[in-house]
């Protein structure tokens, strides 16, 4: 069984990161790692996130003294990366004005989700993004990597330069 590799979409227009993936920081220790564990887009209050692939909702909530309001979004395909691995991948989009779409909801690549904002623990507005490989285990999704950035990995190199959008 052939799997496809990921490529995602950008979420937000344009696509500027503010800080990337992996950077130290004890900042971050209070959270339990101490690497930043995802990367940091720039947005405006309220501007229109789109979904990366095509996946199904799994946690809508808020952490007021973290992420603040979030979604999980599990890919429905499962990739192979360049490490032969095989899984799906789970986004979490963190500092949310709002959510647009309920746990359970499918969404496709280009559908909007979110609206950027600047909740929970933040500086100002911008889209956290948290991408995780994660495997079905025996109760729900367990993730595969193990590193000091809340197991999360690198996104920068599959994005493939386009702007989620869905044409209707």
């Amino acid at each position: 069984m052939s799997m496809e590799k990921l490529s995602l979409f950008y979420p937000v227009t344009p696509h500027v990161v503010n800080r990337g993936w992996g950077v130290s920081d004890e900042l971050y220790a209070q959270f339990g790692f101490t690497h930043h564990n995802g990367i940091d887009l720039n947005l405006v209050d309220g501007q229109d996130i789109r979904a990366p692939f095509d996946g199904k909702v799994t946690l809508v909530g808020n952490q007021p003294n973290g992420s603040g309001n979030f979604i999980c979004l599990l890919s429905t395909p499962s990739y192979t990366f360049n490490d032969g691995r095989t899984c799906k991948v789970e986004l979490t989009f963190m500092h949310l004005k709002e959510a647009l779409v309920e746990e359970g909801a499918r969404v496709y690549t280009g559908d909007r989700i979110a609206l950027g904002g600047r909740t929970g623990k933040t500086t100002g507005s911008h889209l956290h993004l948290a991408p995780k490989r994660v495997r079905r285990g025996l109760i729900g999704y367990r993730d595969i990597d193990r590193n000091d950035a809340d197991n999360t990995f690198d996104p920068s190199p599959y994005w493939n330069g386009k702007y989620a959008k869905r044409d209707i």
